[in-house]
């Protein structure tokens, strides 16, 4: 007769009342983050803007003004610079652009009449499609001339109102030492002492990459402004702030950009539509492999690779704001990764080291 098996083993699983409650907690910030997206998108668009402005305040407290007194003039100085903005170039251009909108469909028909343009479009199946668009986008002036003009405004008006956003950066900027310093005190000394750098490091990342971007669209439309009055295209203010917009997501907005202008340039010539793209070319080649370079000054060392696929992967969870923050936050990722990594790769090197010797 067979002896009877032994039970089998109880497994117990202890889950101690500490971690029930962490997990609880971690649930419930999710919860609240899934409700107040729109907040937090806000919060961290005031946090990008307050870490961008950040290495001007320090150097004016380094010069010995005191930092509340650093961040009101430095938000003064940007406030009378957007409302001159808007006074001297948007107003007069804003009859312009509601032309320029209005005047779409005609400039299709006259492009599909091109040679050869005709059969592409009919082969794809668009003419009618992409004419009544441009109806329906002349048609609903003046929301269509606020969504080209104004495209950065408009994302940044539809997560919170501008002045509300603005005070929060203002106050985010202030207490920006306070706050780094009441983290640091949660750690050893040694991690604050390692760390330390690597956040300022990131803060003058985030601004190079801003001020940067801001610079290069700025060239970029004035650029595209340019060329298309000597090219005698039509309405060539409003290509140009079209152009500069666009800029300002990398990579993918400056090649939109081109797109549009060499169209626009089809409705003059098919030798104006040359040169428009020559110039796109050229200027986009600079752009990328000498303009970009000096104005960063090598702060955010990202490749074209990793900063099309920032692009792209935060527009699309964002839209437009996550494209323009793209970047900054790569390159936030990518200093704390290399500081992180970095103990790792030396211990690595240190075991190659031996066998390159032998």
């Amino acid at each position: 007769m067979a002896e009877p098996r032994p039970p089998a083993p109880r497994v117990e699983i202890a889950v101690s009342v500490r971690t029930v409650l962490g997990l609880v907690g971690l649930g419930i910030l999710v919860l609240i983050a899934a409700l107040s997206i729109e907040t937090l998108l806000s919060i961290l668009v005031a946090a990008v803007v307050a870490l961008g402005l950040d290495p001007i305040v320090a150097g004016l407290v380094r010069r010995g003004w005191g930092r509340g007194i650093a961040v009101v003039a430095v938000f003064a100085g940007l406030f009378a610079g957007v409302v001159a903005l808007v006074v001297l170039a948007v107003g007069p251009v804003w009859e312009e652009i509601e032309e320029f909108l209005r005047a779409l469909p005609g400039y299709w028909d006259e492009l599909s009449q091109k040679p050869g343009f005709q059969d592409i479009v009919d082969a794809a199946g668009a003419d009618d499609t992409i004419r009544n668009a441009l109806r329906d986008l002349a048609a609903g002036l003046p929301e269509a001339a606020s969504a080209v003009a104004g495209i950065a405004a408009g994302a940044f008006g539809s997560l919170l109102n501008v002045v509300t956003l603005a005070f929060l950066a203002l106050f985010l900027l202030m207490e920006r030492p306070t706050i780094t310093d009441w983290l640091f005190g949660f750690t050893p000394p040694a991690a604050e002492t390692r760390w330390r750098p690597v956040v300022e490091n990131a803060i003058l990342a985030v601004s190079s990459s801003l001020v940067g971007n801001v610079a290069i669209s700025i060239l970029a439309g004035t650029i595209a402004g340019v060329s298309s009055w000597l090219l005698g295209l039509p309405f060539p203010i409003v290509l140009g702030v079209i152009t500069g917009l666009l800029d300002l997501i990398p990579q993918v907005g400056a090649t939109v950009a081109a797109v549009i202008l060499t169209f626009v340039a089809l409705t003059v010539g098919t030798t104006e539509a040359i040169i428009t793209v020559i110039i796109q070319l050229v200027y986009q080649q600079l752009e990328n492999y000498v303009v970009a370079p000096i104005v960063y000054r090598r702060a955010v060392e990202l490749s074209g690779l990793t900063t099309i696929l920032s692009v792209l992967v935060a527009g699309s969870l964002l839209g437009v704001v996550g494209a323009i923050l793209a970047v900054p936050f790569a390159a936030i990722i990518k200093i704390v990764l290399r500081e992180a990594s970095a103990p790792r790769r030396e211990r690595m090197e240190a075991l190659r080291a031996p066998a390159a010797g032998g």
